[in-house]
């Protein structure tokens, strides 16, 4: 048999399926359906469960019967089971609608499956399928924000009290890890020379002024705690006019203004900014305030998002050479967005 590593994608795939069909068992749901929907690094496979449920509670997120198999890139176990406590935790004890993770029949949240097709194994994890459908930069009205706001809220407000148990382990999203060392292979000052010249000193200094304020915050619970921090809106659906946050890949530890930035980086070249961001902040505010002393760095915290994605571009481009016009594309488009900040 040939060796995995050596296979095409599309070998790859075919053993996936073996591994997640011999998955299904450990679970519980011999005999589901498997239907491929996503391969990028983790593996992703919608399962469907025989039978169905006429009477559907109408508060319940998640679509009756329906699973969400995740095979998984990395083989840092400690990382996936904390984020999986974590959305455990968002579900049982705050109520918030995130991808519920499923058990194994043995009640292990994550479970490590070996095939002959995949010796050295794979971590698979199966959460429940989150009811809902995405919306557009242009579709989204006032009562979406508004409601978005309230989730975030919740979800902040919950983070803020919540202890997590011995051995959590996620990423710290402070300025090290957004925009330092923290996660890439590179010297950062090797990647700013890499960047074109007319993107390095506004990436210096919003980087700089971002290290500043993130630690003028400090890291108590009134400015940081466990936040999602890749919210944008192809993780958001909706039912209804409520959001369910979905893909909690990148949750862990960092600035409340993080994830808000993150969500309101989406629109300020709209016309619309000034009513998206209110109406966010009407939903925010009626959960939890934050001191006008962290709001007043929103259009900092927006533009650092930006120059974290041109800092995380240029790492791809010297990781992967092969894919130069993508991830240069991705980095224009960023840096122009930041240079943006500077009109403002």
């Amino acid at each position: 048999m040939k060796p995995y590593k050596e296979l095409t994608r599309l070998g790859r795939l075919r053993r996936l399926r073996l591994l997640a069909n011999k998955a299904l068992e450990e679970y519980g749901m011999t005999g589901s359906k498997l239907t491929f929907t996503h391969y990028e690094g983790n593996v992703i496979f919608r399962v469907d469960v025989p039978g169905s449920s006429l009477n559907k509670d109408r508060s319940d997120p998640y679509v009756p019967n329906r699973y969400n198999l995740r095979i998984l890139s990395t083989s840092n176990a400690e990382g996936i089971a904390s984020e999986l406590t974590w959305l455990a935790a968002l579900r049982a004890e705050a109520g918030i609608p995130v991808p519920e993770p499923i058990p194994t029949v043995d009640g292990k949240l994550l479970t490590r499956i070996v095939t002959p097709g995949v010796p050295e194994g794979k971590y698979v994890s199966l959460m429940r399928w989150v009811d809902g459908r995405r919306l557009t930069v242009k579709s989204m009205r006032p009562l979406h924000l508004k409601a978005w706001g309230q989730l975030v809220g919740r979800l902040h407000q919950f983070a803020a009290g919540w202890q997590a148990p011995e051995g959590f382990e996620r990423p710290v999203w402070d300025w090290h890890g957004q925009l330092g060392e923290g996660v890439l292979r590179y010297p950062t000052d090797e990647l700013i020379a890499s960047m074109p010249p007319h993107f390095q000193e506004p990436f210096k200094l919003v980087s700089e002024q971002t290290r500043e304020v993130m630690e003028s915050f400090g890291k108590g619970p009134y400015a940081y705690g466990m936040i999602h921090a890749d919210m944008f809106l192809e993780n958001v659906l909706f039912k209804k006019g409520e959001p369910r946050i979905i893909d909690f890949e990148d949750c862990g530890f960092g600035y409340w203004m993080f994830d808000i930035g993150v969500v309101l980086a989406q629109w300020p070249w709209t016309e619309d900014f000034p009513l998206v961001r209110d109406s966010f902040f009407d939903g925010y505010s009626s959960v939890r305030v934050l001191p006008d002393e962290q709001l007043k760095h929103l259009d900092l915290f927006m533009a650092a998002q930006h120059a974290t994605m041109v800092l995380w571009s240029s790492a791809f481009i010297r990781n992967d050479p092969g894919m130069l016009e993508e991830y240069e594309e991705w980095r224009n488009d960023e840096g122009n967005k930041l240079l943006r900040y500077f009109d403002r």
